[in-house]
């Protein structure tokens, strides 16, 4: 064939070629070519409720995904020890529901390494709404932070809130409860995090407790940690771990989930040493020192024997573990949910104190970690509750007359020598109303002994009845006064408003 009539036939197929294009199918590169439509990516496990469930026991697990609309964390976190003080790196997103009945400009987290007695920090590096920085507004000696939103969150709806942050903590911080600080080998991250605080129907509660009184105020949520720590460190925390990976860089990563949990508690040392026991399906873990093994073991024993007589007195623990942990802290103990701190000074001496102590803190995980309220304002709810509770861990283990025993020496010997001093006090006041203490005196004296004396005027059948009636009512809930007046009077079918009046709104 001549070359002329080659370069003919080139043209002519050109032709055709170009005249065919626009019956060619058009195919987006964002379409995958073996579907016309794409199919849509599923949400990262942390917003899924299913994640979960891996923290509670079988019986309970549903519960993740009967709440009503919990506030998801996803907290990305590495710790530094290579500095002269602790130090944290977090990268944390809150998915927030809007359940108030009136939209929202902003949504306020309360930044607890900031109050002024922790001797921390905790730095925003960023935070940003839908992709874009968000304007800050701190209050509150700076622990608490509202975030302003793009747009108005109405009621129902739901936002991500992006997080980048570093967290100082302080070594052997000698102010306040101590619970966030590095001492003698033991690193206590008490709410170490960006907590949304609580939405009430007249704002945003942002009240600040003083030293002497639990600062956490906060509706139940779901956590999923990612904790990446050095390799010789042992992590406990709230919640369970679900895996564990070693890195090349000589630290461990832990992953975390928690179940319907209001705070998240994390410890971590390489000096902890463990024992462990099983209360049916729910694994109690006690950590402590080296020094203090026969003492760890024996409060294994206290925790054990808590878990079983509260169970039976009030309801179910519905996660798959409890962990205590010794501390050297400046309170006798503090409670998180599924994980208590107890103070290793107790832990030198051992003895009646100590177990009264551990039962205390177990009780909290029915009032305060199950059933919520605002421990800043009404700190008697359950502080009051817990303290009066014990007399069921002792009638347990010991029987009556040593319950009895107990309850006097601890508990309302404290409010009769107040009062005997002319220092009688209302119970339902805020933290800040008590001096350190009155605050002992009247919320863990007073307040227990109306609990008590509310057992002897309707009877020990009928108060239990009480008691796991308002569990059953308020649990992964807040509770207030007038939701355990109102159970009380509704169970017990009498009218009780005097009664209360005259233990908790009234003093001699």
């Amino acid at each position: 064939m001549s070359t002329m009539k080659k370069l003919l036939l080139c043209l002519l197929c050109a032709a055709i070629l170009l005249a065919g294009c626009d019956k060619l199918p058009q195919i987006s590169r964002s379409t995958p070519t073996s579907s016309p439509t794409a199919t849509p990516e599923p949400p990262p496990a942390w917003q899924d409720p299913a994640t979960y469930r891996a923290a509670m026991l079988a019986s309970t697990a549903d519960d993740v995904q009967q709440l009503e609309t919990p506030t998801f964390y996803h907290i990305q976190a590495r710790l530094d020890m290579e500095q002269a003080t602790p130090r944290i790196h977090a990268i944390q997103t809150t998915r927030y529901t809007n359940k108030a009945s009136v939209p929202l400009d902003a949504v306020f987290f309360r930044l607890f390494p900031n109050k002024p007695s922790y001797g921390s920090e905790i730095t925003l590096r960023s935070v940003t709404v839908a992709g874009k920085e968000a304007a800050l507004d701190y209050q509150s000696e700076r622990t608490a932070v509202g975030v302003a939103l793009p747009q108005p969150l109405q009621p129902d709806e739901l936002v991500d809130v992006e997080m980048e942050y570093d967290v100082t903590v302080p070594v052997e911080n000698v102010r306040g409860y101590g619970t966030f600080n590095y001492q003698d080998g033991v690193l206590m991250l008490s709410s170490f995090y960006a907590m949304v605080a609580v939405y009430e129907p007249d704002g945003w509660n942002l009240a600040l407790a003083p030293d002497y009184g639990d600062p956490v105020y906060a509706e139940t949520s779901l956590y999923a940690v990612e904790f990446t720590a050095p390799q010789a460190m042992t992590v406990v925390a709230s919640g369970s771990t679900t895996a564990r990976r070693d890195n090349d860089d000589g630290t461990t990563t832990w992953t975390l989930v928690s179940g319907p949990m209001r705070d998240l508690m994390l410890v971590a040392s390489d000096r902890f040493e463990s024992s462990s026991y099983a209360v049916g399906y729910v694994r109690v873990n006690s950590y402590y020192l080296p020094e203090h093994q026969k003492t760890g073991e024996a409060v294994l024993g206290y925790a054990r024997e808590g878990l079983r007589a509260f169970q039976q007195s009030f309801g179910p623990y519905p996660f798959a573990e409890f962990d205590v942990v010794e501390g050297p802290i400046y309170a006798g103990g503090m409670e998180y949910p599924g994980l208590i701190l107890l103070a290793d000074q107790h832990y030198e001496i051992g003895g009646e104190y100590l177990e009264f102590l551990a039962a205390h803190e177990v009780a909290h995980q029915w009032w305060y970690s199950l059933v919520g309220n605002d421990q800043v304002l009404v700190p008697w709810l359950d502080e009051s509750l817990a303290n009066f509770s014990v007399v069921y861990y002792y009638e347990h283990v010991y029987g009556t007359d040593r319950a009895s025993m107990v309850f006097h020496n601890y508990v309302s010997s404290r409010y009769s020598q107040a009062r005997e001093e002319g220092r009688d006090g209302v119970v339902n006041q805020p933290v800040e109303a008590f001096s350190p203490e009155q605050y002992g005196a009247i919320v863990y004296g007073k307040g227990a002994v109306f609990f008590q004396e509310l057992r002897f005027k309707l009877g020990d059948a009928l108060f239990l009845d009480v008691l796991r009636a308002y569990l059953e009512d308020r649990q992964y809930k807040l509770a207030t006064p007038d939701d355990f007046l109102r159970v009380a009077e509704e169970v017990s079918g009498q009218e009780l408003d005097k009664f209360y009046a005259q233990w908790i709104l009234e003093a001699e």
